[in-house]
């Protein structure tokens, strides 16, 4: 396990018993055999499942109701008063909405102190109106595009991206390889080469609990020691997806797959940049009131 004090950038709180704000949340955990995985899952059931120090917290949103991002982002800001350490929220938008309604939406989440950028992960294209408004948005405000792309759409949003040079871009969950299957990897790899050279973003080790059947070193050794040869630790920073990933496994079993690798192949230094400080600088946790 972590030796250090860790930064969780890439996790989900909900209250499923007092908001309705994810309607499909327990079909989806159903679906992978894990229903309980739309139970509430309070800031006191993370630090229990995380059984190491969380020194800092990126929430980001995942309500699919309507509109209730911007009810799900008040809710986190008021829990954030009280979470004892610095927290950081990416927000999100209908990207359906008519610019002036899409507009009004990121500023109303903006408002929070703690709001850093925005991540769609449904429903956005690169090259459209929706994803030029977001981009130039953020971009004014050197705000973060945590950008949801895969194997097959990793090329459209390099070039798309190259337009916003100045854009902070963050490639969720290892740009979410579709399989396990020998031509799945190799798409992903493809993918991943093309963006690690062609961009200067970061990405999340995250996600890996979506597609693998568990969380075991065996089983992520792949997908890890990929990660690390084709970004480094400079560009690599941790995501649990909590509770998400649990539909493979446990947060402890995570953390001994990817601290295994940690603990042979990076040094103290990178060490920190991968488990603390890629987070922490990208998403300003230092101006994050606790």
């Amino acid at each position: 396990m972590p030796t250090i004090p860790i930064v969780d950038a890439h996790l989900h709180l909900w209250h499923t018993s007092a908001h309705d704000w994810y309607p499909r949340l327990r079909e989806f955990g159903a679906a992978g055999g894990r229903p309980e995985v739309a139970d509430d899952f309070l800031l006191a059931d993370y630090d229990r499942a995380a059984g190491t120090e969380v020194a800092g917290l990126v929430h980001v949103s995942a309500a699919t109701a309507p509109h209730m991002y911007l009810a799900e982002g008040r809710w986190i800001d008021g829990i954030a008063e009280t979470a004892g350490r610095p927290v950081a929220m990416v927000g999100t938008v209908d990207p359906t909405l008519p610019k002036d309604d899409l507009i009004a939406h990121l500023e109303q989440q903006a408002v929070s102190p703690r709001f850093r950028g925005v991540r769609v992960f449904q429903g956005l294209s690169p090259n459209t109106p929706a994803a030029e408004i977001i981009a130039a948005w953020l971009q004014e405000r050197d705000g973060v595009f945590d950008l949801v792309a895969h194997p097959h759409d990793m090329l459209d949003w390099i070039d798309f991206l190259a337009g916003y040079p100045t854009l902070r871009v963050v490639l969720e969950h290892l740009g979410l390889p579709q399989g396990t299957a020998p031509d799945e990897r190799t798409g992903w790899h493809n993918a991943l080469s093309l963006a690690t050279k062609e961009t200067q973003w970061l990405c999340k080790l995250s996600g890996l609990g979506m597609i693998c059947p568990d969380l075991s070193w065996e089983t992520l050794e792949y997908w890890l020691e990929s990660s690390v040869r084709l970004w480094g630790w400079r560009r690599l920073m941790f995501g649990s997806n909590m509770p998400i990933d649990t539909m493979a496994g446990s947060y402890g079993e995570l953390l001994a797959a990817v601290d295994h690798l940690v603990g042979t192949d990076a040094t103290e230094q990178e060490a920190e940049f991968f488990y603390r400080t890629n987070a922490f600088d990208t998403y300003r946790l230092g101006n994050s009131r606790t």
